[in-house]
């Protein structure tokens, strides 16, 4: 069973296993590093207001991680689309050698915005690879809403996903939960196994 918790400076130890599988990934597909898995240490070492990075766990072992923002997206995106309620989603890492995981972690993201007291209609991110992209939309279930030429690099994927609750005849595959002071469990998400 996988297990979603806010990350928290207890978990720098697993989030830092977790940066070092992606960035020798990275290295050994000769693929370009980037700041990202800094400023994901960064944001849980230092928390900010309104931005929460969560975790995936698989047992003892952190599997997946992500930024969740309760905000509007900016670059690329309509005023119309800002005003609309959403998560916004950055920082994403995940094993790079499990890629089923983010289908099931996306999955259970969307279960828990669905659950909040105050829904988002959608969750968004913006990436750039557009290979990730591809893989987000085929496998993860992220609709493309538009692509962004940037002045000076690559183009930006913008992506959506509406949050929608698990089919509960699924089998129970992680649990949200909230930590702190009055830690207690927020829902049970259902997702498909990975293949």
């Amino acid at each position: 069973m996988y297990v979603m918790k806010l990350l928290t400076t207890d978990h720098v130890p697993a989030l830092n296993r977790l940066l070092a599988l992606r960035m020798d990934w990275l290295d050994q597909n000769s693929l370009p590093l980037s700041g990202e898995s800094s400023s994901l240490m960064d944001l849980v070492r230092l928390p900010k207001a309104g931005t929460a990075p969560i975790g995936m766990w698989d047992g003892a072992r952190l599997v997946a991680a992500v930024e969740v923002q309760s905000a509007g997206p900016m670059f690329g995106w309509t005023l119309d689309e800002q005003r609309e309620p959403s998560l916004v989603l950055s920082l994403a890492h995940a094993i790079p050698q499990e890629p089923k995981l983010s289908s099931t972690f996306v999955n259970g993201l969307s279960h828990y915005a669905a659950r909040l007291p105050d829904p988002p209609t959608w969750i968004r991110c913006t990436v750039r690879p557009t290979a990730l992209a591809r893989h987000l939309e085929e496998s993860c279930g992220w609709t493309k809403v538009r692509e962004i030429s940037r002045p000076h690099g690559n183009a930006h994927h913008l992506l959506q996903r509406s949050s929608q609750l698990a089919e509960h005849e699924r089998t129970t595959r992680f649990t949200v939960l909230a930590e702190g002071p009055d830690a207690q469990k927020v829902t049970s998400a259902s997702s498909q196994p990975p293949r």
